[in-house]
C-alpha cells in the first residue's frame, strides 16, 4: 500500500522541529493545546496547496497571516520547513517546501522540490521547483514540455499529496452543509465537511450497491430507529438531492434536519470509512471523530478504521480514553508540550506491557503514565 511514511515539520505553529513516522493507522493523543490539531493542520495546508485552485495564500490569510503560522511568530522563526516522504511500490517519493514571511503577512517559497529514490538506489532523482513564488510550482512541472523524468516524478508527487485529505464533521448545526441540498454531480469524493453526503450515498446506491448496503447496515446498527436512506433528485430541481430517511415501521420521509447531531456525524463517518475501495483517498485525517457519538459507536468506529486502514492510511487525533482502548500501543503517538514546543513520541509497547496486565490503554493514559495530559 502506498502511504505517507514520514513527516518532518519545523518552524510551524507549535512545532519547533519534529520528525514523525506514521503507520497505516495512527492515533494521536495529547492535552488541549499540545499540538495535535497543528499536526493535522498540515493536511489542511496540503489540501489548500494542491487542489485544482492554488490556495497557500488563502490558507495563510485565513490562519491569521504568516506571524500566526510561523513558530512563535516572525521575530523568532524566519523559515518554516515541511518534508513529506511517501512509500510507493518502487521506492520513495518525497516533497520538500521551505517558506519565509513576505510582505502583507504572506509566505513565499524559499525552496521547493520533489525527489524520487528508487528502491536499492542511494542517489535520488531531484526536481527543483524554484524559489520566490507564492504558490506551489509542483503542478506546473507535470505539464507537457517538461523532460519526461521531471514530469513523471512531479506527477507522482502531486497525486500522492492530493490523496491526503482532512475531514472535519464537527459542524452539524441547522445551517451546516451536510443538512442542505447538494448537487447530484458532486460525487467525485466526499467533501471535508460532508456537504455532498447525499450525492455520495446516491452514487454508491446506483453504482456500488455492496458498499451502500454495508453503510446502511452499519448506520442501522447504531441508530435504533433508522430504517433506510431515501435518495432521489428533487422533483423541482433534478440537479439537486437532499438526504432523507425513514424510520422502522413507517414510510414517512424525514429530512437531514431531523437527524440528531451524533446521528449525522456517524452517517458521515460510515460513508467516509466504508466507501468503495476504489473511491478511497490515499490518506484520511480526522480530528476527534468521536465527538457526539454514543459510547457503543466508538467500538464500531474503531472497527471501521482498522478495516479501512488495510486499503487507506488513517490518522486520528482523539481526546477519548474510551476510543483509545480499541487500539494498540504501536498505533499511538503522544503529543506533549516541552519548553513551549510540541513533542511527538510513539508509545513503547514493551514498556507498557506490565501496566497492560491490569489496565486498558485509555486508563494508562488517564493515569498520566504515558504523558499526553495537562500535568
Amino acid at each position: 500500500m502506498q502511504m505517507l511514511k514520514r513527516i518532518r515539520i519545523a518552524g510551524w505553529k507549535s512545532i519547533r522541529d519534529q520528525t514523525i513516522d506514521l503507520t497505516p493507522l495512527t492515533v494521536v493523543i495529547g492535552a488541549n493545546g499540545a499540538g495535535k490539531s497543528n499536526l493535522l493542520s498540515l493536511f489542511k495546508l496540503m489540501n489548500a496547496m494542491f487542489a485544482n485552485t492554488p490556495g497557500l495564500r488563502s490558507y495563510v490569510a485565513q490562519s491569521g497571516a504568516a506571524d500566526s503560522v510561523l513558530h512563535y511568530g516572525i521575530k523568532r522563526t524566519r523559515v518554516a520547513q515541511m518534508e513529506l516522504t511517501f512509500a510507493t511500490e518502487t521506492g520513495e517519493t518525497s516533497y520538500f517546501a521551505d517558506w519565509a514571511a513576505a510582505a502583507g503577512g504572506s509566505l513565499i517559497f524559499t525552496d521547493e522540490r520533489a525527489e524520487y529514490l528508487k528502491a536499492g538506489s542511494v542517489q535520488p532523482f531531484v526536481v527543483e521547483l524554484g524559489a520566490g513564488h507564492a504558490e506551489s510550482n509542483l503542478a506546473s512541472a507535470t505539464l507537457e514540455g517538461e523532460p519526461r523524468a521531471v514530469a513523471r516524478t512531479a506527477d507522482v508527487a502531486l497525486k500522492l499529496l492530493r490523496g491526503c485529505r482532512l475531514f472535519h464533521f464537527h459542524d452539524t448545526s441547522e445551517t451546516s452543509a451536510a443538512r442542505q441540498p447538494c448537487l447530484v454531480e458532486n460525487n467525485r469524493f466526499l467533501f471535508p465537511d460532508a456537504g455532498n453526503l447525499a450525492a455520495m450515498l446516491y452514487l454508491f446506491r446506483e453504482q456500488y450497491p455492496t458498499a451502500f448496503r454495508r453503510i446502511s447496515a452499519t448506520v442501522r446498527q447504531m441508530i435504533p430507529d433508522f430504517d433506510a436512506f431515501v435518495l432521489e433528485p428533487r422533483e423541482l430541481n433534478k440537479n439537486q438531492i437532499l438526504l432523507k430517511w425513514t424510520r422502522k415501521g413507517s414510510d414517512y420521509e424525514f429530512g437531514a434536519h431531523q437527524l440528531s447531531d451524533g446521528s449525522l456525524r456517524f452517517i458521515a463517518l460510515a460513508t467516509l470509512l466504508l466507501q468503495p475501495e476504489e473511491k478511497l483517498p490515499l490518506l484520511i485525517a480526522l480530528d476527534e471523530p468521536e465527538l457526539g457519538l454514543h459510547p457503543a459507536a466508538l467500538e464500531v468506529l474503531a472497527g471501521m478504521a482498522k478495516s479501512t486502514s488495510q486499503d487507506c492510511q488513517i490518522v486520528f487525533a482523539t481526546q477519548s480514553p474510551s476510543f483509545l482502548d480499541h487500539f494498540e500501543p504501536e498505533n499511538v503517538i503522544v503529543v506533549n508540550s516541552h519548553e513551549g514546543a510540541s513533542v511527538f513520541e510513539h508509545l513503547d509497547a514493551e514498556k507498557l506491557s506490565v501496566w497492560r496486565e491490569e489496565y486498558s490503554l485509555g486508563e494508562i493514559w488517564e493515569k498520566n503514565v504515558v504523558g499526553g495530559g495537562p500535568y
